[in-house]
Order: C-alpha cells, then sequence, then structure tokens
C-alpha cells in the first residue's frame, strides 16, 4: 500500500462550507469508487476561526485543503481520482509519502478517539508544509527531524496527536519540491493562538522549539496553516 497527500490551493474568498460540502459529498465518494481507502480530508473550512502559526502570505495562493488516501500501488490509480481533487480548487499538488503515526489519540494526551468516520474531529489541527534547510544534508535533516524534532515537540507542546509524512517524490506534473507534510491535533484554538499557551505555559520551550525547527527547516517556506479535521476511513 501506499499514500499519497493532495495539497489543493484555492482562492482565500472560496465560501468554507462549500468547500466541505465538495470534499466529503463528491470528492470522498468519488476516491472511493476510485479504489481509495483510508482517506483523510483536511480543510480551511469556516469551522476554522484563525489562520495558523504560519499561513500561506499575501499574494501566495493559499492550501485550502490537503486530502490523502491509500492505494494498492499509487502509479496505477485511475485519472479520474486525481481529476476529483483537484476539483476542489484552482491548484492541485500530490505527493507520495511514507506515513507515520508518531503519536494516537489518547496516546500520550486527551482521549482515544470514539467519532465516526467523516465527521469533524474535535480541536483543531495544524498542516505544516516543511522543506529542509539547506545546510542540511537530506541523511541529517531526516535523523535531526526524526530523533531530535518529533521527540521534542512532544514534550513541550500539548499535542493530540502526530503524524509525520515525509515525501518521497511529486506525483503529479509541476508539482514543486517539498520534504514533509506534518499533521498535529491540538486542544483548541486558543490553544494554538497563544504562544505561550501553545509551549505548556513555559518560556523555555518556546526558545527550544524556535531553535530546534531552526536548525531542522527553511523557515522562509515553512507554512502551518489551521484546518479543519475529517477521518474518512
Amino acid at each position: 500500500m501506499e499514500k499519497l497527500v493532495h495539497l489543493v490551493r484555492a482562492r482565500e474568498d472560496l465560501d468554507g462550507a462549500e468547500l466541505r460540502r465538495r470534499a466529503l459529498e463528491e470528492t470522498v465518494p468519488a476516491l472511493r469508487a476510485a479504489g481509495a481507502s483510508g482517506i483523510s480530508v483536511h480543510l480551511a473550512d469556516d469551522a476554522v476561526g484563525i489562520p495558523g502559526p504560519l499561513p500561506c502570505p499575501g499574494g501566495e495562493l493559499p492550501v485550502r485543503a490537503a486530502v490523502a488516501a491509500w492505494w494498492p500501488a499509487h502509479d496505477l490509480r485511475p485519472p479520474s481520482a486525481d481529476a476529483a481533487v483537484a476539483a476542489l480548487g484552482l491548484r492541485s499538488d500530490g505527493y507520495l509519502v511514507t506515513e507515520s503515526v508518531w503519536s494516537d489519540f489518547g496516546q500520550r494526551r486527551g482521549t482515544t478517539r470514539d467519532w465516526p468516520d467523516g465527521t469533524r474531529s474535535p480541536g483543531v489541527v495544524t498542516l505544516a508544509l516543511v522543506h529542509r534547510n539547506p545546510g542540511l544534508d537530506p541523511r541529517t535533516f531526516r535523523e535531526f527531524w526524526y530523533g531530535h524534532q518529533s521527540p521534542m515537540s512532544e514534550d513541550v507542546q500539548p499535542r493530540l496527536r502526530y503524524v509525520r509524512n515525509t515525501v518521497a517524490h511529486p506525483v503529479t506534473p509541476g508539482a514543486p519540491p517539498l520534504d514533509g507534510i506534518v499533521v498535529e491535533t491540538w486542544p483548541s484554538e486558543e490553544v494554538v493562538a497563544d504562544v505561550v499557551a501553545f509551549h505548556l505555559g513555559d518560556a523555555a520551550n518556546l526558545t527550544t522549539m524556535l531553535d530546534s525547527v531552526g536548525t531542522a527547516f527553511d523557515m522562509s517556506r515553512l507554512r502551518s496553516i489551521a484546518m479543519s479535521e475529517y477521518l474518512c476511513g
């Protein structure tokens, strides 16, 4: 099995409720019919009231959706699958990834998942698009990201779930280079919007985090967008 993540860019004025309707009522059924499983949808829809820690800057077409699905073989998926995702916005870029569910609901904090497929997960998600710090070679980058950044961030932030997707390569024409797509779940928008609460109320944790992300990632290209999550099974 192989996992693909498609990042969909659309205008800011695209209605969030309409985006959700199209994603859940049109895109997800189309992917299932095409043979996909384990579908998850993340949306900058009308249920999200904050932009996120590092949203797409003005002048950049924002990422409004991330649609992930598992396929028996990504290169055998029908063209209709990519077309169904692309219909959500103005641009859709697909990536083959390796998924690590580094921590799941209830494993470290919060409660285990008890809500049905297709309904909004509690709290809020941040979707981070990460690029390797150009000062690190690929192996050093991965070792630092996996061996330091992932466990450290678990200790200094109130995270409920952490899914680390390492990009193997783009799979759609023209998709720009990308090293990782990180999905993190948080208790509330208020926690994410308060930089101190976002680091367990300890300024030292913030310093530790800033030092680590500055080492691992190209900060000029880092994006971290607040989204709703719909785990569709």
